[in-house]
Order: C-alpha cells, then sequence, then structure tokens
C-alpha cells in the first residue's frame, strides 16, 4: 500500500514537473522590414574579345568591258584615191599612200566603200574602195553611212583683158568670161551671167559625169567705156556665186 502511494507521488510530481513554465527565454522582437531607396542599374554591355581569325572575303570579279579598237585602213601596194562619195564618179578629195594608214568610221549599205578620215586631211572625210585596202579591225559594227550630196564646190570667174584701152569710135568690143565650176559627183549644172548693167545670159547647162572641175566661155559685149562688174551663179543642183570686175577706157 505505502509503496503504491510512493509510485502515485512520484508519476504526479513528474507530470507536474513538465508542465512548470520556469523562467521562459526573452523572445527577440522581429526586426521592422526597412525600404531602402531602388538603385536604377544600368547595365552595360562589355565587349567580350573574341578569337580573331582570319575570314577570307570575297571581292566581286570585274568583269572587264572590251574597248571599242579602232578600225584602221590601209592601201595594199599602190596609193589609193579617197573620194568625196562611195563611187569612182565623185571627186578625188585625197589620197592613202604605202605606209600610211586611215581610220575608218563608216561604210555604206553593201560595205564596198569605207568611211575614213581623210588621210590628206584629217578634219575632213572621204571614202576609199574595199577592192585596194587592207583593212584591220571590225567593220561589221560600223555605221552604215549615205552617200554625200552631190553639189558645186567652187566656182572662179575671170575676164579676159581684165582691162581695155580703145579708140572712143571703136566700140562695141567685146571681153571673154572664163568660168571655172567645181563639182563633188556627177552632176547636171545650170549657171548664168548677171552683168552691172543689168544684162543677164540665157540659163546654160553643163553636163558632170563625176565629180570635176570644167571651164567654159562665154563674151560679153561692151558698147562703151565705164567699170564693169559680172557675176555668175550656179541655179542647180545649188547656189553659188562668184563676181569678177574689169574696167574699159578709150582714146580719142
Amino acid at each position: 500500500m505505502k509503496r503504491r502511494f510512493w509510485i502515485l507521488y512520484l508519476i504526479i510530481f513528474t507530470a507536474s514537473s513538465c508542465n512548470y513554465p520556469g523562467k521562459l527565454p526573452e523572445a527577440t522582437p522581429l526586426s521592422t522590414p526597412r525600404l531602402g531607396r531602388p538603385t536604377l542599374e544600368i547595365a552595360t554591355f562589355t565587349a567580350v574579345p573574341s578569337e580573331t581569325l582570319p575570314v577570307e572575303v570575297e571581292l566581286p570579279t570585274e568583269i572587264p568591258t572590251s574597248t571599242p579598237l579602232i578600225t584602221l585602213a590601209s592601201p595594199i601596194e599602190q596609193p589609193v584615191n579617197c573620194r568625196f562619195g562611195p563611187d569612182i564618179s565623185y571627186a578625188i578629195v585625197g589620197a592613202l599612200n604605202p605606209g600610211r594608214q586611215a581610220q575608218v568610221i563608216g561604210k555604206n549599205k553593201d560595205i564596198t566603200w569605207l568611211f575614213v578620215r581623210n588621210p590628206s586631211d584629217p578634219s575632213t572625210s572621204c571614202w576609199l574602195s574595199v577592192n585596194y585596202i587592207n583593212v584591220k579591225g571590225d567593220v561589221e559594227s560600223l555605221p552604215v553611212v549615205g552617200p554625200p550630196e552631190i553639189m558645186v564646190t567652187s566656182i572662179k570667174v575671170s575676164v579676159d583683158p581684165p582691162a581695155m584701152n580703145v579708140a572712143c569710135d571703136a566700140f562695141p568690143q567685146s571681153v571673154i568670161l572664163s568660168v571655172q565650176i567645181i563639182t563633188n559627183g556627177p552632176a547636171v549644172v545650170i549657171w548664168q551671167w548677171e552683168s552691172s548693167t543689168g544684162r543677164k545670159s540665157a540659163e546654160k547647162q553643163l553636163l558632170f559625169e563625176s565629180g570635176d572641175v570644167k571651164i567654159v566661155q562665154d563674151y560679153y559685149q561692151v558698147d562703151r567705156v565705164g567699170d564693169y562688174s559680172i557675176q555668175v551663179r550656179t541655179l542647180l543642183p545649188n547656189s553659188v556665186a562668184r563676181e569678177t570686175s574689169f574696167k574699159v577706157v578709150c582714146t580719142p
């Protein structure tokens, strides 16, 4: 019975000891969180060096543009006439001699004649027959050039005698009018003269089978003393005029 009492007491005492608060540990107050000023951070890019490797750059390939070559003509064996137009009927205006070359700048439609810088006068042009020349260069790409206009290129006029002294009772007298007409090709030339006295000749015709120089003459009658002038003019194929003068005196 006593033993049972002590066991019960011991159980009660132990249970009471477990529930006794004793000295409780002080509670650590929680720290109040502080809000700091937000910091604006700007990220900066730092270049990271990379390993440099040789890079092969393929350059565009230049396509060479072909420079047009100058086409040149040279005589085969002997001097070649250079004519005003693409036919032997045109006047000769130059010559291509052996050892010389002429720059070709055109051709006629059937490529039987070539249009070149005149070897006798590079400021002008003329035509060479392909039968008598060697050609170096591209003829096919040359432009086709039409034949030139056929025309009278020059007139010269003179009177014989240029001065006359006759007896005052020896009138009428006559002077000889000489007219030199030059064409660049075959043509029919119509011409006439007119004097300072108002007299005018009939229209006269002169046939040129090719470019050439022709001299024609006419007589002019003088009825009195005085100073005279005569003008010669071509009417066809184009108009060209020249004038000359002469003097007539008399001795009583």
